[in-house]
């Protein structure tokens, strides 16, 4: 039971990783997670005829996607409205999603460009002022996962060199482990650890914070700009919930790490005896039996 609290931490972190791959990586291709998007931009066919019905933006790309109306039930003629995703942009660090260029290229890059006042000039220039936010929220995010992988990187480091030294018959002395225990896997975290948990809760809390903010206050505002025109914007709730997880999953990892630094550092304060090792038992067999030679 010890093993598996020892080993909550190591997958959880591992969970976070995934997650903040997954939220980096959303929308790469059509069929990679398109759910996982930062926001959906409906246009509302504003653009010309043959624009693109809505676009789903992720942290480093997007995706073209139009509306289809299905049939439901023939008998009573019930039809649904159905989101169908066409192509995805390139990923890139930093991203920037331009409104007007996206469905000038969505309509073959016509020469003639857009039409004149088809699309608000405003909605293009919010997201422009959105480009170093969420150049930032990509950062926070690429440190978080690679801290997370630091992480379970360290405490599996440690694992291997407490059994390594655990199994090697020198004089150098047994590895820290919390009183009463005598598995490898219940050796006490490094400082090391602790950071790079620290660093990654902390990393993916203000990307987290950051991603509530755009799908909150940056889709109120595209729908105040293009409440003229029709266009609004919704906010990715699986976006938020992978990347929120990641947030808790890493905290309780880091909470866990400081408990237990502080109670093995408590355990060597309060001078817990430990048995001796048998190494050390036949050393001291041996002086005492050279003494009784003398």
């Amino acid at each position: 039971m010890s093993s598996l609290r020892a080993l909550l931490p190591v997958i959880g972190s591992f969970t976070a990783f995934l997650l903040g791959i997954l939220c980096l990586f959303a929308g790469s291709q059509r069929q990679f997670l398109p759910q996982g998007n930062l926001l959906t931009l409906y246009t509302n066919g504003t653009g010309g005829a043959g624009a693109p019905d809505f676009f789903a933006i992720y942290p480093m790309s997007y995706c073209v996607g139009y509306q289809e109306t299905c049939v439901i039930d023939e008998k009573t003629n019930s039809t649904t409205i159905q989101d169908r995703i066409t192509e995805c942009s390139d990923r890139s660090v930093l991203f920037e999603f331009n409104p007007g260029d996206a469905i000038q290229k969505a309509l073959d890059n016509p020469a003639s460009g857009l039409e004149p006042g088809s699309w608000p000039s405003c909605i293009t220039n919010d997201f422009h002022a959105l480009q170093p936010t969420n150049t930032s929220m990509v950062l926070f995010l690429i440190f978080g996962t690679v801290a997370a992988m630091i992480a379970i990187a360290l405490r599996i480091w440690t694992i291997a060199s407490a059994r390594a030294t655990r199994s090697n018959c020198s004089s150098s002395p047994p590895p820290p482990r919390y009183p009463g225990t005598g598995t490898e896997l219940d050796t006490p975290p490094g400082p090391v650890e602790f950071y790079a948990f620290l660093i990654s809760v902390f990393s993916f809390g203000i990307a987290a914070t950051i991603a509530s903010v755009v799908a909150k206050e940056f889709v109120d505002l595209i729908r105040a700009s293009g409440e003229e025109k029709g266009i609004s914007a919704t906010g990715g709730n699986t976006f938020q919930g992978m990347i929120w997880s990641a947030v808790v999953l890493q905290f309780l990892g880091t909470l866990h790490d400081y408990i237990a630094i502080v109670t093995y550092r408590r355990a060597q304060q309060e001078d817990y005896a430990t048995p001796a090792s048998p190494q050390e038992c036949s050393e001291q067999k041996r002086l005492v039996d050279e003494e009784d030679d003398c």
